[in-house]
């Protein structure tokens, strides 16, 4: 090797280097998403109704609404939904010390509204938040035995996920057929906060917030044998394309060490989610139902992470005699998500409704018991009320 040669291997090096074709950032996993406390890019299925949420989402794909199924046929109304969510992070109440956490948080779950007709064409409106977790903890890092790799320390986390999606679903019928499209607009908005007080010159205060927004489409349809008669039989699929969201994240550090901020570009890559649903009246005052589904996974392009495939499971039944006025509704499944660091959910739903000469009144819970990769398992529990002038 004579004196030359670095200099010919640097040049040949940054030759290749401007021949390369450019790519998304490849960092590694930025902090706080890094860190155990938070779930991201993982999450579980937010209903959109108080029906839904007591039938543990098995009637997501029948079109009896337009949110994962655009071929319904609403009639003029409205139906208004809001949410109580808690979460109970076992997990980190076991290996901690002092452990608190916010109890729970209100928020919106879905708004559907049927359209005047125009010939055989139906039309609605819709806004949900398929995605919607939230938490807040505090507590004394580790369980009072000394750790050289986790030394004592105050943790303060803050998480909140969030994915509106807002659309119009135009169907048809004919005969026992009816399709449907839909066209809708996903905004994605995440914020992580993670506040640590240590003699670590690492610790501090790191925030970090995700905005993005994209266009996608849903298909559907769905085919009604009999009336409400026993053994009449409902089945409906739907198909949604999920948008590639180009995403602004916002890093912000405030450590003993220094302070910095920094703004990273991220693309979650598009998707596609399936599902079926089937309802059957197997008396004059009971219904079941089964549902199956999932969506193909989804790389975050820029923060190293892939939200993995998931697939579920659902059966429920509904009882309501057309004497009363109230319904009663139940439910159980399974829902499963591949390299998460929640890879499990047992699920289990109860619902009341109650119908009104102004309209209806529903009140549904949907109750998961999550399994973590260690540790025990989180809590879920989400109420929804559901308030409609139609049905």
């Amino acid at each position: 090797m004579n004196r030359h040669t670095p200099a010919i291997v640097g040049l040949l090096a940054a030759a290749l280097a401007m021949t390369t074709p450019a790519r998304p950032v490849a960092a590694d996993t930025p902090s706080p998403l890094a860190s155990s406390p938070f779930t991201f890019p993982g999450s579980t299925a937010n209903p959109a109704s108080a029906v839904s949420a007591g039938l543990v989402l098995a009637d997501r794909w029948l079109g009896d609404d337009p949110f994962d199924n655009p071929a319904s046929d609403l009639g003029l109304g409205v139906a208004l939904s809001g949410t109580v969510l808690h979460v109970s992070r076992q997990d980190l109440r076991a290996v901690n010390r002092n452990f608190d956490e916010t109890p729970a948080f209100f928020d919106g779950a879905g708004l559907a509204a049927g359209l005047p007709a125009v010939g055989p064409f139906r039309f609605s409106v819709y806004a949900f938040q398929p995605v919607l977790r939230k938490e807040a903890t505090a507590y004394s890092r580790g369980r009072g035995t000394p750790d050289p790799s986790a030394p004592p320390a105050t943790i303060e986390t803050t998480a909140s996920a969030r994915e509106l999606r807002a659309g119009g679903a135009a169907s048809i019928g004919r005969g026992p057929l009816r399709v449907g499209v839909g066209l809708e607009w996903t905004r994605r908005q995440d914020a992580y906060e993670l506040i640590e007080s240590s003699g670590d010159p690492a610790s501090g205060t790191t925030r970090l917030e995700l905005a993005g927004d994209g266009v996608g489409f849903q298909l559907g349809a769905r085919l009604d044998r009999g009336d409400s008669s026993v053994g009449a039989i409902r089945v409906g699929v739907g198909i949604r394309r999920l948008p590639a969201l180009a995403v602004d994240a916002p890093l912000s550090q405030v450590l003993l060490v220094g302070a910095s901020d920094t703004t990273l570009k991220a693309e979650r890559e598009p998707g596609w989610e399936l599902g079926s649903s089937a309802r059957i009246v197997v008396s004059p005052s009971v219904r079941v139902l089964a549902a199956m589904g999932g969506r193909t996974a989804q790389r975050w392009e820029g923060l190293d992470l892939t939200a993995g495939r998931t697939w579920e499971w659902k059966l429920a039944a509904e009882y309501h005699d057309d004497r009363d006025a109230w319904t009663l509704r139940f439910g159980l499944g399974q829902e499963r998500q591949a390299d998460a660091r929640e890879p499990r959910a047992d699920v289990l739903g109860l619902g009341y409704g109650r119908r009104f000469t102004w309209g209806t009144a529903n009140v549904g819970l949907t109750h998961r018991s999550i399994d973590r990769e260690t540790g025990p398992q989180a809590f879920e529990d989400r109420i929804v009320l559901t308030v409609g002038s139609r049905r």
